[in-house]
């Protein structure tokens, strides 16, 4: 069987210094891919401009029909997808995210990939001015609380479990709750993770588990995502 192929969908990075612009991918995320043996590649927008959205708040820019067509044919020939955290969140993450729930292409949302994928199915997150979750720091974990009957308790088989917290957007059960089914809170009570019903698997999750590289959570997640991968590639044959 040919490896499955994970797009990661590309983000700006905003460089005052630098004369270029330039799009990026987190290379941890790009490693956990060809660790757990599948074949990485970059989804690159296809918007018809060089200014993209400057911030985590909604981009209010709509993609034009050429502009999502274009999307599309990159998205269908991927086997999964990943939404990359960051400090910037365009349109064309959010039109990617549509099409691989459209598609039902297993898909990961991290931290502002979280954001995107809420926004796919309709919800939305709130900057938390206060930063009471944004603790720039590898080594920083606080514990979320895993509810059962969930598609991340099955794959972790726990009910608590220390993450890191490095985002300034929030959400609360009243935000996420008509949109997609909470898998997680943290201890005060905002949510750390949803998935979206009736779908082979598309998470969000609002932790950094390229951060915890070697940790037995992220092992089992992206282990669980690959093989949802191989299994939708198998049966569209």
């Amino acid at each position: 069987m040919e490896k499955v192929v994970i797009g990661i969908v590309e983000k700006p990075e905003e460089d005052k210094e630098n004369l270029w612009k330039k799009m990026k991918i987190d290379d941890e995320l790009r490693y956990l891919v060809i660790k757990n043996g599948a074949i990485a590649i970059g989804i690159l927008p296809t918007d018809f401009t060089l200014d993209f959205n400057d911030n985590d708040i909604k981009d209010e820019k709509e993609l034009t029909k050429e502009e999502k067509e274009d999307l599309y044919q990159i998205v269908d020939k991927c086997d999964g997808i990943i939404l990359q955290g960051g400090l910037v969140s365009c349109k064309y993450e959010i039109e990617v995210a549509k099409r691989a729930i459209q598609k039902d292409i297993p898909i990961i949302g991290i931290c502002a990939g979280f954001n995107n994928l809420l926004r796919a199915v309709g919800g939305d997150v709130i900057l938390d001015d206060k930063g009471t979750h944004d603790f720039y720091d590898i080594n920083y974990r606080h514990e979320i609380k895993i509810q059962k009957d969930t598609i991340l308790y099955n794959i972790l088989n726990t009910e608590k479990l220390n993450v890191n917290s490095i985002h300034q957007m929030i959400a609360n059960r009243e935000m996420v709750e008509p949109f997609a089914k909470i898998s997680s809170y943290s201890t005060d009570n905002l949510v750390e993770s949803f998935e979206i019903p009736n779908k082979r698997f598309a998470i969000g999750l609002k932790w950094h588990l390229e951060l915890m590289l070697g940790e037995e959570s992220t092992e089992l997640i992206f282990e669980r995502y690959i093989n949802e991968c191989k299994a939708r590639k198998i049966e569209m044959k």
